[in-house]
């Protein structure tokens, strides 16, 4: 996980926590089987969760559980799947946090989205070459999404910043304004 978004409860996503049963390949038709069966299992946990989500239980979660506990002990004749369960196993508490903590996302797509054309840039122009430079571009590149995000124009937010004119709106306060009416701050979606 990102340092810069490890804050308060931490839970794991899903959609990450799939990936080495989704990559294990197969080599016979019990192990194809066997994959196919993970996969639609813990998928099946995954719907259960949101559906949980929308109305919790105390059932309801001994039932997740208990399935997840279930997929986690299986055995499926395949060490690359056995490997995958294995990893679920060490993170289950992660995973499973949304049950006591509602308000948890069960993955990080929104949070991904939002750095990822970032990192892409990074990654087609090598980087930069130093500590300062990397924090100027980090900040920039939070900035242009935030202004983006609140609809507003990056352009004109550094064209105001730089001439000091004071005719464009502080960040914080469209940040403060958007926290008053919607969840988590968010005014446009992604």
């Amino acid at each position: 996980m990102v340092p810069q978004f490890n804050v308060f409860a931490h839970a794991q996503c899903w959609v990450h926590a799939a990936r080495p049963l989704e990559k294990a390949i197969p080599v016979n038709d019990h192990q194809v089987s066997a994959q196919y069966w993970c996969l639609t299992w813990f998928w099946d946990i995954y719907r259960d969760l949101k559906a949980f989500k929308a109305s919790p239980s105390d059932e309801k979660a001994a039932r997740i559980r208990l399935a997840f506990k279930s997929l986690i002990q299986t055995q499926t004749g395949c060490s690359a799947l056995q490997e995958g369960l294995s990893g679920l196993a060490v993170i289950e508490e992660e995973l499973l946090m949304v049950l006591d903590h509602l308000e948890l996302p069960l993955h990080n797509n929104l949070s991904e989205s939002q750095i990822r054309e970032h990192v892409k840039r990074r990654k087609i122009s090598g980087g930069t070459k130093s500590e300062s430079g990397r924090q100027s571009l980090d900040t920039f590149a939070s900035l242009k999404k935030t202004c983006r995000q609140y609809g507003l124009s990056f352009w004109h937010y550094l064209t105001d910043r730089l001439t000091g004119s004071g005719t464009f709106p502080r960040l914080a306060d469209e940040i403060e304004r958007a926290a008053r009416w919607v969840s988590c701050g968010l005014k446009t979606g992604f």
